[in-house]
């Protein structure tokens, strides 16, 4: 698989909205980028109490997902972009996987799940699953996230991450209609931390682990060392610049090349992720999605 995340927040080149025609979102769709992605991530969905506005709509005793709020020309939400990108990305690619990714930068936004104490933190857990699932069906999205590092991490206990994701794999497992994917994207972590995770809930649940390796190179033995089975690991490039740019096409931290020559000679995982596809530089970000999956999925010349 060669996957990418998008950033709903961002509008580039500055001053654009979704639907003008030199949007970081409409290249997408004119140079047919989304046929280079197999799983594409929606950042950020944070979690909130159940109310008659949010999917499944509640009382809140539980909570539930939502994608994070943000404003954009036009009066548009990340809420309209999602709904945009899930439309445009599946016509362009009907075999597309679309996933949501839980945002990194709120240490409560797991462990709000288990704050009613009138349940039981295995009810807490059971049900935001359940409610998991339904926000899933309702946008007909395929997978979940979770992008694990500071503050998430940190404002996460071992008693909350194993029993919210042996809830989440339980509700995953028992779908009979399709595959749901559940994975896990951690940046630089220590030996601590990667026993919070709990590697024997990650074996049995994760389908994959996109290491942010741009972060950390250190994160798979820390991994495999804490019992993680490497077979779940994937290599997360870095196409965005590492430094504010002007020009679309300026390089990133990363060329496809590199990322998959890095990946071939060091780890040799069957897996990639970018991080991301509609920054300043997203022009060159797109390109080496294309070339990466080019790289990976190599078409036969005819003789």
């Amino acid at each position: 698989m060669v996957n990418a995340w998008i950033f709903l927040n961002e509008d580039e080149p500055s001053g654009t909205t979704y639907n003008d025609q030199n949007s970081c979102y409409q290249t997408l769709i004119q140079n047919n980028i989304y046929q280079s992605v197999d799983m594409l991530y929606l950042c950020f969905v944070t979690t909130l109490p159940t109310s008659t506005t949010t999917v499944p709509q509640g009382n809140g005793s539980f909570y539930t997902i939502q994608m994070g709020s943000s404003s954009h020309p036009d009066g548009l939400t990340n809420q309209d972009y999602m709904n945009y990108i899930i439309r445009d990305a599946r016509k362009n690619n009907p075999k597309i996987k679309i996933a949501v990714t839980l945002v990194w930068g709120n240490g409560s936004v797991i462990s709000n799940i288990f704050s009613n104490q009138n349940n039981t933190p295995q009810q807490n857990a059971d049900n935001f699953a359940a409610n998991l699932m339904a926000y899933l069906q309702y946008y007909q999205l395929d997978g979940f996230d979770i992008d694990w590092e500071s503050p998430l991490c940190d404002g996460t206990t071992q008693e909350q991450f194993i029993l919210l994701v042996n809830a989440i794999g339980a509700q995953f497992q028992k779908q009979t209609d399709k595959h749901y994917y559940l994975t896990i994207s951690p940046a630089e972590i220590n030996t601590s931390d990667a026993s919070c995770m709990d590697p024997t809930t990650i074996n049995n649940n994760v389908d994959f682990m996109n290491l942010q390796l741009y972060f950390s190179t250190s994160i798979p033995q820390e991994l495999t060392d804490a019992g993680v089975n490497p077979s779940l690991f994937a290599y997360g490039a870095l196409f965005e610049a590492n430094q504010p740019v002007t020009d679309p096409n300026a390089p990133g931290d990363q060329t496809a090349q590199e990322a998959y020559q890095d990946n071939k000679t060091n780890y040799q995982f069957g897996i990639f992720t970018n991080w991301r596809l509609n920054s300043q530089n997203y022009l060159f970000e797109q390109s080496q999605q294309q070339d990466l999956h080019q790289l990976v999925f190599p078409v036969a010349v005819p003789s």
